[in-house]
């Protein structure tokens, strides 16, 4: 999984999946089905991990906007980051299977279904304005969330990346065009 998130799926190259994984060509094969069944194995796993992250901030009783910030304030960017392995394989729509793509897509969705239930929420509650259409918000959430994904490829510094989210919320649920 580590050498597809940092190298992406052309980056990956047959030997060096061999070498990080131990397994010779023939069982790679074999278990597998090839590079792109190996791709697709380490594309579900990073993605029941991420899933986690997301249920951890967004899937947490009462839903709300502290859900939303819950989430955005956990998000770490360090020397070391080489980007979302979910955003990664998106942008390799046309070299990656369309199983992983749509993997991929599936997750990104299920994650702006869990923007949308605490925006809903956060509605209810008076947090943002009823004339809010909450699915608009729940997109500009999602772009925002894989946007600092890719951001955080160059840019490591924590109290930046808190001031643009905390910019980019504020204008979004609260003084925006929608709030």
């Amino acid at each position: 999984m580590d050498l597809f998130w940092k190298e992406g799926f052309a980056g990956a190259h047959l030997g060096k999946l061999v070498e990080a994984s131990g397994l010779n060509r023939f069982s790679l094969y074999k278990e597998f089905g090839g590079k792109e069944g190996l791709f697709e194995e380490a594309l579900r796993r990073y993605l029941e991990s991420a899933r986690g992250a997301y249920a951890e901030h967004l899937k947490r009783a009462p839903y709300g906007l502290d859900n939303i910030r819950s989430y955005f304030s956990a998000l770490h960017y360090g020397p070391d980051y080489h980007g979302c392995f979910m955003i990664n394989t998106l942008t390799e729509k046309h070299i990656v299977s369309e199983k992983a793509f749509n993997m991929a897509k599936r997750f990104s969705n299920e994650a702006e279904r869990l923007y949308l239930k605490n925006l809903k929420a956060a509605q209810s509650l008076g947090e943002i304005s009823e004339e809010a259409d909450p699915r608009v918000l729940a997109k500009g959430l999602m772009a925002m969330d894989q946007g600092l994904a890719v951001y955080g490829i160059t840019q490591s510094g924590e109290s930046t990346k808190d001031q643009i989210v905390n910019l980019l919320l504020e204008r979004l649920l609260v003084g925006g065009p929608h709030g």
